[in-house]
């Protein structure tokens, strides 16, 4: 990689403008040596206020600057500055995070928490399955009352619901020490917990039978990574084996993610060949994607998809409940399934973001990190583009006032009366069909 020396101002505006330069290349998918803009020259005194302002530094400052850190705020600044709010640059270590993520690789216990109002403790909303959590004996609803443990222990209610929380975070093989309050019939228990931290799979699809009627299963796709196609398709097999013959696909505060993902989890639903996603650039070009059998031999394998798999889930009956925070894939998942007639929608419209954004690192053109922007725009199928203005749900229904202060993660199935109305337009549907 090349590395930014310290010989200050010509160098770093020189630097500042080959960022200009390669994010347009990168926008325009050329190689960097064939963009014309190398060739147009730095017009006289266009960076004078950035070389002020770093002398001003250099001769007054009290502090050593670093050339480093300057440059990836420049370039940080620079994205910000395009009006593309999907837009960013990451450094080498932040991409490597939002890679891994993307992948489900996580370092921690295998746990996901929310903050309990009443008490302001970290409450434990789930345990990961074959997770060092759930090996220790940790509990969904144990609420997190101190990080560490004996003399160690901090309050989290003195460090604050978000230090605490990233208090929790730490490397490979560290431990992860905390008090928990479990609430007990005969009253309540305090426990420790030391946990060593350990690569995990991350959690992105939940399911049960639903608590009032077991003919219902309650599937929440929590996002769309790596890993959700083969927990999609494990979470319904399941209830399948348990006898539900109504599903509810919860994609209410999914933001959405990866398209080999959302491909996938969508070649469930349809036929060989079916449309499931237009795409178009900035010049109307026009593309569709249809659905087809496809293996991958990289970090993909575990998208791939047999023949066998196409429109396995087609005939079920189910319906797909949204709120305002149903994003991107998540859009996609819910309009591509209404497009087809296959799904029923309830809930309220979704935020409305159709656009595609494509990473490059930046390692092809000698340097580290990595940049992301907005590229095209993507439609379902059949309707227009929902960019800005979201799905409207077939049965428009309001969460109940009483729960908008709660994590929907911990509302109850009997409580909530968003999946309450979905399950009761599951069975008008059903009779119908009938």
């Amino acid at each position: 990689m090349k590395n930014i020396n310290s010989k200050k101002v010509l160098r770093f505006a020189s630097l500042v403008l080959a960022a200009v330069i390669l994010v347009v290349a990168l926008s325009a998918c050329t190689p960097l040596g064939s963009s014309p803009i190398i060739n147009g020259g730095n017009k006289d005194g266009e960076f004078e206020k950035l070389e002020l302002i770093d002398k001003l530094f250099e001769t007054y400052s009290l502090f050593e600057l670093d050339e480093e850190a300057l440059m990836d705020a420049v370039l940080k600044g620079y994205v910000a500055g395009t009006g593309d709010k999907y837009a960013e640059y990451f450094t080498e270590e932040e991409y490597e995070k939002v890679f891994a993520d993307n992948k489900g690789e996580l370092v921690g216990i295998g746990i996901r928490v929310t903050q309990n109002l009443e008490t302001s403790c970290i409450e434990i909303i789930s345990v990961m399955p074959d997770s060092p959590a759930q090996a220790a004996g940790v509990l969904p609803g144990d609420l997190i009352t101190a990080i560490g443990i004996g003399e160690n222990a901090l309050d989290v209610n003195e460090l604050g619901y978000t230090v605490a929380v990233e208090m929790m975070g730490g490397e490979l093989g560290s431990l992860c020490e905390f008090s928990v309050t479990r609430s007990l019939s005969s009253g309540t228990e305090k426990i420790e917990f030391s946990i060593e931290r350990k690569k995990i799979e991350a959690e992105t699809v939940m399911s049960h039978v639903c608590e009032f009627d077991s003919k219902v299963g309650i599937v929440k796709i929590l996002e769309f990574n790596i890993v959700t196609p083969s927990q999609f398709c494990e979470a319904v097999d399941g209830l399948l084996a348990k006898g539900c013959d109504k599903f509810i696909f919860d994609v209410r505060n999914n933001p959405g993610g990866d398209l080999k993902s959302i491909q996938a989890v969508l070649s469930y639903f349809l036929n060989d060949n079916d449309v499931y996603i237009r795409v178009s650039n900035k010049k109307g070009a026009e593309v569709s994607y249809k659905v087809a059998a496809v293996e991958y031999k990289d970090g993909y394998a575990a998208c791939s998809v047999t023949k066998e798999e196409l429109g396995k889930y087609r005939d079920l009956c189910f319906a797909v409940l949204t709120n305002r925070n149903t994003a991107s894939a998540a859009e996609l998942f819910t309009g591509t399934l209404k497009d087809y007639g296959l799904s029923l929608t309830v809930g309220t419209t979704t935020y409305g973001k159709g656009t595609m954004q494509s990473t490059y690192k930046l390692s092809t053109y000698g340097y580290s990190g990595a940049i992301k922007l907005t590229t095209k725009y993507y439609y379902p199928p059949i309707s227009e583009s929902y960019e800005g203005i979201g799905i409207e749900p077939d049965v428009k229904v309001e969460l109940d006032p009483s729960l908008e202060g709660k994590n929907i993660y911990t509302i109850t199935d009997a409580e909530d009366n968003q999946l309450g109305r979905a399950i009761e337009e599951l069975y008008k549907k059903n009779n119908n069909k009938n």
